[in-house]
């Protein structure tokens, strides 16, 4: 009898490794939060749920929306630097100007080290 148990283990375990070995790169927070509405903000926080490799660590920053405009092109934001956190598991977008006025989109790359590229973004609004 030890055998059919022993064999019902390995395939229990069988289904549940792939599950976890297919564990991809997430952004688990933010600061500003996803459709939160901040303040003048001068670094924008990403927060993953594992370690990020940090070469595959990218971000851009893009105004989508300013007061006054119905229709407004994205604007990129490139007057900012990055750096990862100690952990790996966070990246900070140190801008040198605080945003202003309006809604913007943050998109972000990352790889954890199952080396697959995840990718995602959100939005905020600054008053």
């Amino acid at each position: 009898m030890r055998f059919p148990r022993f064999a019902l283990a390995v395939a229990a375990l069988g289904l549940i490794a792939p599950q976890i070995a297919a564990a991809h790169t997430q952004l688990v927070a933010s600061s500003p939060a996803a459709n939160a509405t901040a303040a003048a903000p001068t670094k924008i926080e990403l927060r993953f749920n594992e370690a990020v490799i940090g070469a595959t660590a990218r971000a851009t920053i893009a105004m989508t929306g300013m007061p006054g405009m119905a229709s407004h092109a994205p604007m990129a934001i490139t007057s900012f630097t990055s750096q990862m956190g100690k952990d790996r598991k966070s990246m900070t977008l140190l801008l040198r100007r605080p945003l202003t006025a309006g809604t913007y989109q943050v998109s972000w790359t990352a790889a954890g080290t199952d080396t697959h590229r995840m990718s995602g973004n959100f939005s905020f609004n600054v008053r």
